[in-house]
């Protein structure tokens, strides 16, 4: 009877803490600042736009924070980010969208940015497409032979002695210097970007591949020996699959340093993608639709490093 008493209270008390706290406040807060007069439709020419897109974006939002909030663990941080993201939102859309306090070219009102989303969305649908090509692309196709080489040459002494020192003296330098001279001797833009992206992730993972080798524990690879295993059937069924958690993990540093180099070229010689889109919003000053494609690039970001995090937790049970 204690027992289910406790359980009681347990789920009481984590509705309690998912209804009643600061974030549903502040959110809420934000949805009073609709009933405010807003000097930024009265002032700008641009005016007003409907704020229904803000408020799906804000159920959106609520509806994922309830959903982690379901893990007591982790209750705490989803609370702390909540409440970052919300006061955040408040403090911009009672400034700018009602008080009209800051300078409407440089930042604009909340409603017209997520509008964007809305009246330029095959846009940025069409960006997305082309973006994600490339980055899954060049990413992937770098992370195979990277891990492939790598494993290679850290299996023979004498090929990570002659290398190693070379490949670590090209790695220091960033994808980002040579990646203007890339996009102009390259015959087209998808070359140019796959390459950048390759060249930009391949050495760094190259190099943790021949380090990640000499970790394997070597009792490991004596019991392979033991039972006459190839070399190939070694490199391929035991090294490789021991370090996969080291390489997964390494996954939002290779995405994250694609994306910076794609968007850096992007914005130099492309006619669509994520990074093409905000530079054609900044080179006609219209802030609205910047704003809203780097919060569109955030949100790929993150979504993909979800996808990446589930992976992890789903496929490699090894972890250590």
């Amino acid at each position: 009877m204690s027992e289910i008493k406790k359980n009681y209270n347990s789920i009481i008390k984590g509705i309690y803490i998912s209804i009643v706290n600061i974030p549903n406040l502040l959110f809420l807060a934000i949805f009073a600042c609709f009933f405010i007069p807003s000097k930024y439709a009265q002032q700008m020419r641009v005016g007003l736009k409907s704020p229904l897109v803000f408020i799906i974006v804000l159920g959106i939002i609520e509806l994922s924070f309830l959903l982690r909030l379901k893990n007591a663990k982790k209750r705490r941080a989803v609370l702390d980010i909540q409440n970052f993201v919300y006061l955040f939102l408040f403090v911009w859309e009672l400034t700018v969208s009602r008080l009209n306090l800051l300078p409407y070219v440089f930042v604009p009102a909340p409603e017209n940015v997520f509008w964007v989303f809305v009246s330029d969305w095959k846009k940025i649908l069409l960006g997305l497409a082309s973006s994600m090509f490339l980055i899954v692309a060049g990413m992937f196709t770098s992370i195979i032979s990277g891990v492939i080489l790598g494993t290679l040459v850290g299996w023979n002494k004498r090929l990570t002695n002659a290398i190693y020192p070379v490949a670590k003296a090209i790695s220091t330098v960033p994808s980002l210097i040579y990646t203007p001279y890339i996009v102009a001797i390259t015959p087209s833009f998808r070359i140019a970007s796959l390459l950048v992206i390759f060249l930009g992730i391949f050495w760094g993972v190259f190099m943790t591949s021949i380090n990640n080798t000499a970790f394997v524990e070597i009792k490991v690879i004596n019991s392979a020996k033991v039972l006459s295993l190839s070399t190939p059937s070694i490199l391929f069924k035991i090294i490789i699959p021991y370090n996969m958690p080291r390489i997964i993990n390494s996954l939002p540093i290779y995405l994250a340093t694609s994306l910076m180099t794609l968007t850096v070229a992007e914005m130099m010689g492309a006619e669509y993608g994520m990074g093409f889109y905000v530079r054609l919003a900044l080179s006609y000053a219209n802030y609205t639709q910047a704003i809203a494609g780097i919060i569109f690039i955030g949100l790929v970001v993150m979504t993909l490093n979800n996808i990446i995090d589930t992976i992890r937790r789903r496929c490699i049970k090894w972890n250590y």
